[in-house]
């Protein structure tokens, strides 16, 4: 009898595990100055979602930037919370005399891997994404004011 149940229960989370590796999967990024490096004083905010595709061919995302004055443009880039890297992905711009922002800056856009400029964190997005999961990915908005960045946010699975 328990031989059935430790069979069962084995069937029950193969499936499960089965069935998460093919579903969507959602990321998101708080950004502020006080992430930036070195820490940028603003009142510049922001938070990005990107739903990746069950494949990890494609990921749709939103970017919205709250107080944003001059925003010139936002990319993800390859580094851990901390430490500055190369752009690996453009979200948005360039833009030199920059945009004021204050709501949604991009809706419904889809990067795939015909969009990575650096291979730094991966040469597909399912490397990139798997780089993210460990924390060495982030969402960098860039301002006329700080070209380096404005604001920033460590790019994390739901749930972490």
């Amino acid at each position: 009898m328990d031989r059935h149940i430790v069979v069962a229960a084995f069937v029950v989370a193969s499936i499960a595990a089965a069935a998460n590796a093919r579903a969507d999967e959602l990321f998101q990024a708080r950004l502020s100055g006080d992430n930036e490096v070195p820490a940028v004083a603003t009142d510049t905010t922001g938070h990005a979602e990107v739903l990746v595709s069950k494949g990890r061919t494609s990921a749709e995302y939103m970017l919205r930037v709250e107080n944003g004055v001059r925003v010139t443009q936002s990319h993800f880039h390859c580094g851990p919370a901390g430490v500055n890297g190369p752009v690996i992905v453009f979200l948005a711009g360039f833009h030199a005399p920059g945009w004021d922002v204050d709501g949604k800056w991009v809706d419904n856009a889809t990067v795939t891997d015909a969009n990575i400029v650096n291979p730094a964190c991966g040469t597909t997005l399912a490397a990139i994404f798997e780089q993210a999961r460990a924390g060495n990915v982030y969402v960098n908005v860039h301002s006329v004011a700080h070209p380096g960045g404005e604001a920033r946010g460590q790019l994390l699975p739901v749930g972490n």
